[in-house]
């Protein structure tokens, strides 16, 4: 695996764990965020390890209130 596959994921991973955080801190689950969002439920999930679409990523940054710099944030 190249180092751009193993950064690649490693940044993939960070969006979910952005969300799941901003979930946590607003008391909301993951599947609760699906359902305000419109997407499928275990579609977040599936951004642990495939890159989100940015439809998909404003739709989530909606419902959560802050922007998606801060979803996709390091």
């Amino acid at each position: 695996m190249s180092i751009e596959n193993i950064l690649w994921k490693e940044e993939i991973i960070l969006i979910f764990e952005n969300i799941q955080e901003i979930c946590n801190g607003k008391g909301i689950t993951i599947a609760e965020l699906e359902r305000k969002a419109g997407l499928k439920n275990g579609a977040i999930g599936k951004w642990k390890t495939s890159s989100p679409t940015i439809k998909n990523l404003q739709a989530v940054s909606k419902v959560l209130k802050v922007s998606i710099s801060r979803l996709i944030a390091n």
